[in-house]
């Protein structure tokens, strides 16, 4: 009875504390749209913001609320304190929660696995100088145009209707844009959001889809000719016939809004993109540490008050 009692009031406070951080994400995150900050550091920051509410409820639910059950929870066998419906009921939706955030990853993975191999079915490999090794293309006409494909062994499928389309120039740069996404891991960030299941999230994730899409962009290109290049790639590949929609785990070279990304091109600014020196990774040294002592320094009464919150809630 003391393990089942631990374990409802575990999955109570995660639901509960997921349920409250994703509805303060989904309400909050439109403020960034008034950040005027790098593609790149603009989806990094989407991305986190989207699994904060996952990742913090799990952390605080280890760290904090299973060590205060089990530190001070009374095992005594005198002490005869059943589980009320409220935290039966809230477990269940965590597992509910969870299970589903599974089949969603899942069914994704199986769904591109099956598409990627019928789109590859006799793929001729296609020898590039861009950053990768090997990218295949199809002639099919339901093969997408242009797309990383995959998550653990993710590639970059050219349908041969685009090797016709675009130029050399062209197609070298849209396929660095290609290999950017597949750098950034992208498709396993998609992959991610399926286990992180919450109402109101649509918006969130399309944000994240456009400025990835940009920080692709800004990857692929060095200088004013890329950036023309890109964009007339762009603009071709978007008047070939649409095909079938594809699966989650990958990222098509035509998403998001086209002419944003093509008007952005052709007002490409080199000092806008120039590299920067990356010191901020040394300014968030200070802050962890000090946020590390804090926990470290407070824990036990910590432990105390969420072995209080808790005993509130199941009550």
């Amino acid at each position: 009875m003391f393990a089942l009692r631990g374990i409802a009031v575990s999955l109570t406070f995660f639901v509960l504390l997921y349920c409250l951080l994703s509805t303060l994400v989904a309400v909050a995150w439109r403020w960034l749209r008034l950040l005027h900050a790098p593609a790149k550091s603009l989806a990094a920051l989407l991305f986190a913001l989207r699994v904060l509410p996952m990742a913090a409820s799990v952390v605080i639910t280890f760290v904090f609320v299973v060590p205060s059950f089990q530190l001070l929870e009374p095992r005594s066998i005198n002490v005869d304190e059943g589980i009320g419906a409220t935290p039966l009921a809230l477990g269940l939706c965590a597992l509910v929660l969870i299970a589903c955030g599974c089949f969603r990853v899942i069914a994704a993975q199986t769904k591109t696995s099956r598409v990627v191999a019928h789109w590859l079915k006799d793929a001729n490999l296609l020898p590039v100088d861009a950053g990768a090794r090997t990218v295949a293309f199809r002639s099919r006409c339901e093969t997408p145009p242009l797309a990383l494909v995959g998550v653990r062994r993710p590639r970059v499928l050219v349908s041969e209707s685009v090797v016709a389309l675009l130029g050399a120039n062209e197609l070298h740069i849209a396929l660095k844009h290609e290999f950017a996404h597949m750098q950034s891991r992208d498709n396993l960030r998609k992959l991610v959001f399926r286990f992180c299941p919450f109402p109101g999230m649509a918006g969130l994730e399309s944000a994240w889809s456009q400025a990835a899409e940009l920080a692709a962009d800004d990857a692929a290109v060095s200088n004013l000719n890329d950036a023309v290049d890109l964009a007339a790639a762009l603009v071709k590949v978007s008047r070939l016939f649409p095909v079938e929609a594809a699966p989650v785990c990958t990222v098509g070279f035509v998403t998001g809004s086209i002419s944003a990304r093509v008007a952005r091109l052709l007002a490409w600014d080199e000092a806008r993109n120039a590299p920067t020196t990356r010191i901020w990774p040394w300014y968030a040294v200070a802050p962890v540490l000090v946020t590390l002592w804090c926990i470290f320094a407070t824990y036990s009464p910590v432990l105390a008050l969420t072995h209080e919150v808790t005993e509130w809630l199941v009550r």
